[in-house]
């Protein structure tokens, strides 16, 4: 597995501190079932780190909504919902610090 790869991955330690921490259940919506863990300040494709600060449980819907879904609305609704809870969480969390980039420079987001 590539650098980046292990960089972006939510390793098992972070996995469970997510899961426990957001009480198996997904934050937007409530469900708890077909759970995974989001990216939320910087997506995994753009170099996301796997971390607690950027990572929360939503289900498949909400995630597939936050992803892919074909209403902007709906989706920075949920992204923005997912943001305030982590800095709700986590007050002074450095968006710049949550990018890979293998070149030590900082990605603009």
């Amino acid at each position: 597995m590539s650098k980046r790869s292990n960089w972006c991955e939510f390793d098992i330690k972070t996995r469970n501190l997510i899961y426990n921490r957001d009480k198996k259940r997904c934050i937007y919506c409530g469900g708890r079932f077909g759970l995974a863990i989001a990216h939320i300040f910087v997506n995994r494709s753009h170099g996301g780190k796997g971390c607690k600060e950027n990572g929360v449980l939503l289900c498949t819907k909400c995630h597939n909504d936050l992803d892919n879904g074909n209403n902007a609305k709906k989706r920075q609704e949920i992204n923005q919902y997912c943001m305030n809870y982590l800095y709700d969480l986590y007050k002074d969390i450095d968006r710049k610090s949550l990018i890979y980039d293998k070149w030590g420079g900082i990605y603009e987001i």
